[in-house]
């Protein structure tokens, strides 16, 4: 207890700690709130009425355009756009006369429409260099219902009966029914278990980082001679990990809390910046479904974290440790390459197999059983299987730690190290 002590008041009371726990929600914040912020202020500031539009139809629609642009027939901005007529290759000069003023941002854009745009929708248009790809959206709307109307009016139908008729949307909610009956929001479903898995990868990597360079930095600086006299190898690399297991437990925590926060009141957030929005529904999750998910964490932890204190204790240096770590890392790494085909079908052949794989189940167990309900078979297997195997790295990394951990010089060999994991403790 006391070496998990040490290692965990350590590290909480380290500044860095403090800065790091509280960037986690600065970084939610900017995720779940940042893009919808920017993309509705990057709408509103487009100004189309300094655009000019060079018409070169027989129908003359460019005025029609401009006047969409500007919010329609019953809009109360008398600003438009500006519509320059010309026929034949005339308006290509005219546009190339136009260029000088995009290059110097003096006009936001050109659109150029002819008879091809008429008869099947191809418009070009030019933007300057600081107008916003939001100006090129706002412009094919105000064509296509300009286009609308003109057909509409060529075929003799009624304009408002033919909006309303082109203007049907399909809105589909789909939700997915779990085995034990219960249903959700299947794309909110996705998006839990996606933001699971990547927290857990995130956390396990970033801790098991923290433990590779604790225990480099103590054989660099032979403070582990001194603690070796009097405490055991296997209790000193246990409680090190167990208390920087700790430190991710409590961060884990609070971010987790400061994500859902933000998640269920993002609506009330934008609706205050003028945006608006809804606020979005978060799976029901009891007290049961959670214990499985810290099950994963802590035995997926363990296992990786009992690897990068092995990585640690065989090397010599830093640069030793940054080359030797990565096949650890490309373990992890393997784990959210199958996240897309899990995420496709959370009850497939991949999924399934690889979920009981002991080096990818941290990761794509939780994925599963927050987009999907995971018979309590295959959840017991799975456990059992990481759980045994983070039990089997922790006792070879302990029989390695003792060994390597006061051996310098060279780095040593497979044999080797093979040797000294079957030694007995």
């Amino acid at each position: 207890m006391a070496v998990i002590g040490r290692e965990f008041g350590e590290r909480v009371r380290s500044k860095w700690f403090l800065i790091s726990t509280l960037f986690g929600p600065l970084l939610f914040a900017a995720l779940f709130i940042g893009p919808p912020y920017l993309a509705f202020k990057s709408s509103r500031s487009v100004d189309l009425s300094a655009l000019v539009i060079v018409d070169g139809t027989a129908q003359r629609i460019g005025d029609g355009i401009a006047t969409e642009l500007a919010g329609g027939l019953m809009a109360t901005d008398t600003r438009r756009a500006k519509v320059v007529h010309v026929l034949g290759p005339e308006a290509g000069r005219v546009i190339d006369s136009l260029r000088q003023a995009l290059s110097s941002n003096t006009l936001p854009a050109v659109a150029l429409v002819d008879d091809r745009t008429v008869a099947n929708g191809d418009v070009r248009l030019l933007l300057g260099g600081s107008a916003p790809l939001a100006t090129s959206e706002r412009f094919q709307r105000a064509l296509e219902r300009e286009l609308l109307r003109l057909r509409v009016t060529e075929a003799g139908l009624d304009i408002e009966q033919a909006e309303r008729i082109a203007k049907v949307k399909v809105s589909a909610t789909v939700e997915r029914v779990m085995r034990d009956g219960r249903s959700g929001s299947a794309q909110v479903n996705l998006i839990f278990g996606a933001g699971v898995a990547i927290l857990l990868y995130v956390v396990i990597v970033l801790y098991g980082q923290i433990v590779l360079r604790s225990v480099t930095e103590e054989k660099q600086s032979r403070v582990s001679e001194l603690v070796l006299a009097s405490v055991s190898p296997r209790i000193l690399l246990s409680g090190k990990v167990l208390g920087i297991g700790g430190v991710a437990l409590l961060q884990l925590g609070f971010w987790t809390v400061s994500a859902v926060t933000l998640l269920t009141n993002r609506g009330r957030v934008l609706a205050a910046l003028g945006v608006a929005s809804t606020n979005m529904t978060i799976p029901a999750v009891s007290f049961t479904d959670l214990i499985p998910l810290f099950a994963f964490f802590l035995l997926g932890y363990v296992l990786y974290a009992a690897l990068f204190a092995a990585v640690g204790s065989i090397v010599s240096s830093e640069q030793e440790a940054q080359q030797a770590q990565t096949p650890v890392i490309m373990l992890l790494v393997g784990s959210v390459a199958l996240l897309q085909p899990a995420l496709a079908d959370p009850d497939g052949p991949i999924a399934r197999t690889m979920s009981m794989v002991p080096f990818s189940s941290p990761i794509l167990m939780p994925l599963r059983l927050g987009m999907a309900s995971v018979p309590v078979e295959e959840l017991s297997v799975s456990i059992c299987v990481l759980a045994l195997t983070a039990i089997a790295a922790m006792v070879a990394a302990g029989r390695l730690y003792r060994t390597a951990l006061l051996m310098y010089g060279k780095r040593p060999s497979i044999r080797e190290i093979i040797r000294w994991i079957r030694l007995d403790a």
